[in-house]
């Protein structure tokens, strides 16, 4: 039988493979728009976008989404040693 304590490893574990899911699933949302940024070039010019404005924003994008998952994956593993 597996008791509390386990139980509570194994949902902290599972918890911490969603986060891990959740951050890799987001930087390549991220990373596949940087692609599309590159292909931007084949739009019409009546659209008039910035390519350095989003470029820039994307990539900002990327360190908030690698910091924010970091802590997050950070405090979850130190709750899991901690059981």
């Amino acid at each position: 039988m597996i008791d509390g304590q386990q139980k509570e490893k194994n949902i902290k574990d599972l918890e911490y493979n969603n986060l891990l899911n959740n951050q890799n699933i987001m930087l390549v949302l991220i990373g596949t728009a940087i692609i599309s940024v590159f292909l931007i070039d084949k739009l019409p010019d009546s659209l008039n976008i910035a390519k350095p404005d989003l470029l820039f924003f994307l990539v900002v994008m990327i360190i908030v989404v690698l910091l924010y998952y970091s802590k997050k994956l950070e405090e979850k593993l130190y709750e899991i040693k901690n059981l």
